[in-house]
């Protein structure tokens, strides 16, 4: 017996769709909206929620290191005792509720946003629920899981146009424009720090930017060095306000819109260093 896939019922799948959800919120100025779906995934996501629980041992696997065939095995192995460790009457209860939620509050189109890794996430929880299926299904469950940990993991691509536009007030603009394609990796850390922020006070954020502000500094020094900047004046002009605003950084307190500038200045760095 094949088990069916309902996204509905993955967790990593609720939440994918709420941060997609939140980004376009953030992207289009829609405020109240904004404030909704963070409500949302403080509720249903904070540190000690189940589905909290259940969802990083889906991160577990979705977010590591490419792994050896035999540490692969042996890794699934021990996640999945910690899987099987979770109550998971309380998180089908909050799913309901998570659902019941997103519907009355934002709407079922929440459901229908484009997540780049859907296959993975639903292989997982095909792999997490293949506990009354034969044991040759399962064999195949735990071989899709296996080469998803195997895979050799690829740089992310570059949506980006050419340089030409390549100064710091065009950063919104070109998020606008890919946005709803991709988001990079650096990015996505970014809005789930900023997410996960209002269950914490911000704690996590903090601690995620003081290391992030200083890897951007490091590559926007390196971007002046790269002939394409330090060639052209406009360009070199616009680079080191850049490092200044990163530097400014340090002396204000976090908001929105310093989360927003270093998205574009990741896209910027991405963009010159590539």
């Amino acid at each position: 017996m094949k088990i069916k896939h309902n996204k509905k019922r993955n967790t990593a799948f609720l939440y994918e769709s709420l941060v997609k959800e939140l980004t376009k919120a953030v992207v289009r100025k829609q405020n109240e909206r904004r404030e909704k779906i963070l409500e949302i995934v403080k509720k249903y996501f904070n540190n000690k929620s189940p589905l909290k629980e259940e969802l990083n041992i889906y991160k577990s696997i979705l977010e590591s290191e490419t792994l050896s065939v035999p540490l692969s095995q042996r890794f699934l192995f021990e996640v999945r005792k910690d899987y099987d460790r979770l109550d998971k009457k309380e998180i089908f209860n909050q799913q309901t509720l998570l659902i019941k939620e997103i519907n009355e509050s934002l709407s079922n189109s929440v459901f229908s946003n484009f997540i780049s890794n859907y296959k993975d996430i639903a292989s997982l929880s095909q792999f997490f629920s293949s506990d009354k299926t034969k044991a040759k299904y399962r064999l195949i469950l735990e071989q899709k899981v296996v080469k998803m940990l195997t895979k050799e993991k690829q740089p992310a691509s570059s949506n980006m146009k050419h340089i030409d536009n390549l100064t710091y007030n065009t950063f919104i603009n070109k998020f606008n424009e890919t946005y709803n394609k991709s988001l990079r990796k650096e990015q996505k850390d970014l809005l789930t720090n900023y997410i996960t922020s209002f269950a914490d006070n911000g704690l996590g954020l903090k601690s995620f930017l003081n290391e992030e502000i200083s890897r951007l500094k490091n590559c926007v020094q390196e971007c002046v060095e790269t002939d394409k900047i330090k060639n052209n004046e406009h360009y070199l002009n616009n680079t080191n306000k850049i490092l200044n605003k990163l530097e400014s950084y340090k002396q204000i307190p976090i908001t929105e819109k310093i989360v927003k500038e270093i998205f574009y200045i990741q896209d910027f760095i991405l963009e010159v260093l590539e």
